[in-house]
């Protein structure tokens, strides 16, 4: 057992400073598998403790059915991190953004009478306390004060993004949730980032953390400085740029944070993973690589080297840094500051330039040359350590190789517009006007199909347009069976109102004269993870499908629609074992819509193995009846966010976002099965299997 508390200047356990060296890695983003490994190599780089949230999204996916099992498997994680030596920070929100499917929140919480999420909402408040609560007694034994590893919790998730629009209600829900942290009692200290209340500690998130330091000393004057979510980073969304940040820029701001009196930081992430299944948010991509040190497949990068020299020179100084308060900052030139921590003969110096052009500076009578945005490290004043020196022993370079194991060929099924469906598949619903999708799927898949009647006159035959005032997020347009066309990416992140610009769709179709059958296929992309993803409208508000008039050259459509909720290759399972029940047919070409299952032997090695779909469109894959997640091969042509510009640089611009999937060597069999379902079309012959090394 351990006792973990905080002073002014450090999270202590036991009554000693600690500082704390951490990385995120959440368990549900790799397999148990990989998860030793990421733990040892995390120790390896110098790293003390591991974070990551609890996604009660993937844990009660139906209220009341729990599942701790394989990838869910908290615990298990939790024990790991302790067998290897790490502390665990556990974030349990339950609102965590995270780009993970509605922020982490489970899909039918938007369905309980009356609820509004993450203000003082009496049904909203009874499932979250609830939910915490069982929560805190699976993972009990985990904490510190039990024995285990856990050595912080973190209630809710940057709430300083939404304050504003909930006001006084925000206050009292923010208040409600520091009185839940005590009634669970677990016996370590709370926190909350980017927006806290009296009782509890705030921390900082971002790409730079020590320009925040002067507002938090004096807003928490007996707080130590902590800082959750560190970005080595940024995530992908489709049909936009890879994003990287340089190694040595995330050196620099680490070491910044620390020369200037942080006591704990957390990257976020250090291993980001990959959003298997349907777990990722709208427009998130399947990989959740975030340009990470440890990547996607938890293999070490030039970053993660780069990073571990600073981190094991941050640990073994740590009595140094910890001994007292911060020191004064000494001006060595205008953008130039050193900060040293001494212990009689003892010392370590940071020499910091934040200035945007290098500068040569005298410290302590020697002149030390700085490049631009750089910390030197000096240890009784001999220089171990520049950010901005990236050496040749620390840099690791990869390449992606095909691997000679083969698919056999491609079969194809083609999925059956819904009036081929069997009668004991059907769940078609007939309403005057399109239904919105998600009152229909329960986001239990990604698709629903809307049908009815098209009336052309003669005045109106020929081109023009068909509108959808409010749809999300992709739509397929069907003519009389025929794809016609689709919505086209890039897709904004930040849509708006759901009754707002941001969801109308407009395709330019030529039609003849005469009735034509009109099927539309939407296609969700992953729910939203933030009210200001509907500009500022509660998270209640999402909307998947088609929930408003639909016309062609300005006259509206008229019911009835015919409206069928998913697949009905999702119904049979053909992903899977209901693969048997269906009519496969050898295939050289994909088809709109179409079902597509290939096999191959297990290859030897144990490097990762990986997917190129580089030759298709749009869809799902499984591996061995598991969802490997979404693919899209959309071109990242779409503009990143202006406010990125400064950490993070374009990557791969033009190219698809993602055009490499994760197979997981423990998801791998003696004989494997890849199924595809494929929205668009494609070449399934030039599918190739990978290996990175």
């Amino acid at each position: 057992m351990s006792s973990v508390a905080y002073d002014h200047r450090a999270i202590t356990i036991d009554g000693t400073r600690t500082l704390l060296l951490s990385g995120a890695i959440h368990y549900p983003r790799s397999t148990p598998a990989m998860w030793p490994t990421l733990m040892e190599r995390s120790r390896d780089a110098g790293l003390n403790t591991i974070e990551t949230y609890v996604f009660w999204n993937l844990h009660e996916r139906r209220r009341g059915v729990l599942d701790f099992a394989d990838r869910l498997d908290l615990p298990r994680f939790c024990q790991l991190a302790a067998d290897h030596g790490l502390h665990v920070v556990l974030r349990i929100g339950p609102y965590i953004c995270s780009e993970t499917n509605y922020g982490g929140f489970p899909f039918w919480l938007r369905d309980v009478p009356g609820i509004q999420f993450r203000t003082f909402n009496e049904p909203f408040l009874r499932e979250m306390g609830r939910w915490v609560r069982l929560l805190c007694d699976v993972v009990r034994p985990h904490f510190a004060s039990q024995g285990g590893p856990i050595i912080l919790a973190q209630v809710e998730n940057e709430y300083g993004n939404v304050a504003k629009t909930y006001g006084a209600d925000g206050q009292r829900y923010l208040d409600w949730c520091v009185d839940l942290t005590r009634s669970v009692d677990v016996g370590v200290p709370w926190l909350m980032c980017v927006g806290a209340t009296a009782g509890i500690l705030e921390s900082i998130n971002g790409f730079y953390a020590h320009d925040q330091l002067p507002r938090h000393f004096q807003a928490h004057p007996d707080q130590p400085a902590l800082w959750t979510e560190h970005w080595p980073g940024w995530y992908d969304t489709y049909g936009y740029p890879h994003h990287v940040r340089p190694a040595e820029d995330v050196a620099y701001a680490a070491a910044r944070f620390f020369a200037a009196g942080g006591t704990g930081m957390n990257y976020y992430m250090w291993h980001g993973g990959t959003n298997f299944g349907r777990e990722s948010m709208f427009l998130q991509t399947t990989c959740y690589d975030f340009d990470c040190p440890l990547d996607e497949f938890a293999l070490p990068t030039t970053k993660c080297n780069h990073l571990a020299a600073l981190h094991h020179i941050l640990a073994d100084s740590a009595p140094l840094l910890l001994g007292g308060d911060p020191p004064e900052p000494e001006r060595l030139g205008e953008d130039q500051t050193a900060f040293e921590y001494a212990q009689g003969k003892d010392s370590i110096a940071f020499l910091c330039n934040d200035g945007r052009s290098s500068a040569t500076v005298t410290f302590r009578g020697r002149r030390t040359r700085l490049a631009a945005r750089a910390v030197a490290i000096l240890i009784n004043g001999r220089r171990v350590y520049n950010s901005a020196n990236v050496t040749p022993a620390h840099q690791v370079r990869r390449s992606l190789q095909r691997e000679p194991t083969a698919l056999s060929s491609f079969e194809s099924w083609a999925e059956p517009t819904p009036r081929h469906w069997p009668r004991p598949l059907h769940t078609r619903i007939v309403a005057p006007e399109p239904l919105e999708q998600l009152a229909l799927t329960h986001d239990t898949s990604d698709y629903c199909w809307y049908s009815a009647r098209l009336d052309v006159s003669r005045k109106d035959a020929g081109t023009g347009p068909l509108v959808l005032e409010a749809a999300a997020d992709v739509v397929h347009v069907l003519i009389n069976g025929r794809l016609r066309a689709s919505t086209p990416p890039p897709l904004p992140e930040n849509r708006g109102p759901v009754d707002g610009e941001g969801y109308r769709h407009v395709f330019d179709i030529r039609l003849s004269h005469g009735r034509h059958a009109l099927t539309l296929l939407c296609s969700a992309i992953g729910l939203i993870k933030g009210d200001w993803m509907l500009g500022h409208r509660n998270m209640t508000e999402e909307r998947k499908g088609i929930w408003g008039p639909v016309t062609w050259k300005g006259k509206p459509i008229a019911g009835p629609w015919k409206i069928q909720p998913g697949l009905m290759g999702e119904a049979c399972r053909v992903f899977a074992e209901g693969g048997a029940l269906v009519p496969w047919r050898a295939t050289t070409k994909a088809r709109p819509h179409c079902w597509l299952r290939a096999t191959f032997p297990r290859p030897e090695g144990d490097e990762p193995l990986l997917l190129d779909l580089g030759p298709m469109t749009k869809g799902i894959a499984w591996l061995n009846g598991r969802c490997i997640g979404r693919y899209w091969l959309a071109p990242g042509t779409g503009t990143s966010e202006a406010w990125l510009a400064g950490p993070i640089r374009d990557a791969r611009i033009g190219e698809p976002t993602q055009r490499y999937y994760h197979l997981p060597l423990e998801w791998l069999e003696p004989t494997n099965t890849l199924v595809l379902f494929e929205e668009v079309g494609g070449d399934p012959t030039a599918i190739r299997l990978c290996r990175k090394a």
